[in-house]
């Protein structure tokens, strides 16, 4: 019996320090969060959009002395399509102002001016530097009922900026060039300069 126990002792002891110096706890490994690159918004300006913009214009007229000159409101609507940071659109506007000036109790003016164009931009981190080129028609009317459509080629250059997802506003200058102004008399020649502010609501 006291044999038996001296063994179980022996045993044990030995299971002991086993235990006690050779098991290593397991050793666990870190888990690596996969790193996310941020990427620039694709195709930021695509899509439809409509606004307004706030207008001053001047027309010159050869064989008058001083130019046409005032205020408008315009509507505007289009659509733009995005290829990497190149922008592409086809829009169009009208305004519903007039340039005028009166000569000696004669008033001339020009009203009611409406625009289709195609523009080419740059996507600059909610910029779009733009150039635009497009056809222009208007009325010119003048004292003694001369009433006449005229009409003409227009380039422009512009910037719009994203302010929300949804809305941008707009700074645009244009020329646009009638050429001659009336089939009755011929030669007489027009162009019209304009500054537009606007906002545009894109969807």
């Amino acid at each position: 019996m006291k044999k038996i126990l001296l063994s179980t002792a022996a045993v044990v002891a030995t299971a002991g320090s086993a235990l006690a110096g050779g098991v290593a706890a397991p050793v666990m490994e870190p888990i690596i969060a996969p790193v996310v690159v941020a990427q620039a918004p694709v195709g930021a300006w695509q899509g439809g959009y409509a606004g307004a913009n706030l207008s001053w214009g001047k027309v010159g007229i050869d064989t008058a002395p001083d130019d046409l000159d005032g205020a408008g409101i315009a509507l505007r609507g289009g659509y733009d399509w995005q290829n990497g940071n190149t922008v592409f659109g086809l829009g169009a506007d009208y305004d519903f102002g007039k340039q005028k000036r009166d000569f000696a109790g004669n008033e001339v003016a020009l009203k009611n001016a409406g625009t289709i164009f195609a523009r080419l931009g740059y996507d600059a981190n909610g910029w779009l530097p733009y150039a635009s080129l497009g056809y222009t028609w208007a009325k010119m009317e003048a004292t003694g009922g001369f009433s006449e459509t005229v009409n003409g080629y227009t380039i422009g250059l512009g910037v719009e900026r994203k302010f929300t997802p949804n809305w941008a506003g707009y700074a645009e200058i244009s020329h646009t060039n009638f050429g001659e102004i009336s089939s009755t008399a011929p030669g007489i020649e027009a162009d019209m300069q304009k500054v537009k502010l606007g906002v545009n609501y894109r969807f």
